[in-house]
């Protein structure tokens, strides 16, 4: 496990004794969007600075830490993920959990270069997608008992409009497909963990990647009973960070964005 300080977090002139807990960090790096043309060609619209941003932090724990924390990708798509986008020969255990390492060629050509750049093995970071986030999103609601406005913020009969990769019928909320993805993302057990679980989420905004619905998919994440904090990181085109608030389940999420 790789445990940080939360000065590792803030600028210089914001640490002090109280900020010097130790946290457990996870970290997702980017919200990319896969399609398969009817030529067969894979087209992606990579949040490669997003990436960069995510494994360069991790890359940053390993040198405080000596190990890297886990670390995760997410992909929208559209068709389904495990015929269009994984290679051939892979166990079903892989197919369940992909890594990165399992994908295609093209999108491996794509991302591979920048974990080479920092020698983040492949098989490292994990690959969440869309349809796993969807399906389990959907056996929540059809498993659990949840108060009527929770499934109202997780399924509705219209979306209100296309995010996510989502379709025009779909009834899954982008709201809970994001929280879906920072539950996976987090990839340890939080009642397990003697300190706090953070997750770390680097992203660009993209018209299937917006801001409020990360915020929405944080907010839903702590109402369904996660305690793990969330911090969104907003990457720009020219790869600068504008970190955001350390939020907690109890904090207030509309708050994320710091000056």
């Amino acid at each position: 496990m790789a445990y940080i300080s939360i000065a590792g977090f803030v600028a210089q002139n914001e640490m002090s004794p109280a900020l010097a807990r130790l946290y457990e960090v996870s970290i997702l790096a980017g919200n990319s969007r896969l399609e398969r043309g009817d030529d067969g060609v894979v087209k992606i619209e990579a949040q490669l600075q997003a990436f960069k941003a995510g494994l360069a932090y991790a890359d940053e724990i390993r040198r405080h830490t000596g190990r890297l924390p886990p670390i995760s990708v997410a992909f929208d798509h559209k068709g389904v993920f495990r015929r269009q986008f994984l290679r051939e020969g892979l166990s079903n255990s892989q197919k369940r959990n992909p890594r990165l390492s399992h994908l295609c060629t093209e999108i491996i050509d794509v991302f591979g270069p920048v974990a080479d750049a920092l020698s983040i093995p492949l098989d490292h970071v994990l690959v969440i997608h869309e349809d796993s986030a969807r399906t389990h999103a959907e056996h929540v609601l059809n498993t659990v008992p949840l108060p009527a406005e929770l499934r109202h913020r997780m399924a509705v009969s219209a979306p209100e409009h296309a995010t996510c990769g989502a379709s025009g019928g779909a009834k899954i909320t982008c709201a809970a497909i994001t929280s879906e993805y920072f539950c996976k993302a987090a990839q340890l057990d939080e009642s397990a963990l003697p300190v706090q679980l953070v997750l770390e989420v680097f992203f660009e905004s993209a018209p299937w990647s917006e801001v409020l619905a990360y915020v929405r998919g944080l907010q839903l994440a702590h109402a369904l009973g996660k305690k793990f904090g969330v911090r969104l990181n907003l990457v720009g085109a020219d790869g600068a960070v504008r970190k955001g608030e350390l939020m907690s389940a109890e904090g207030d999420a509309s708050s994320w964005l710091m000056a």
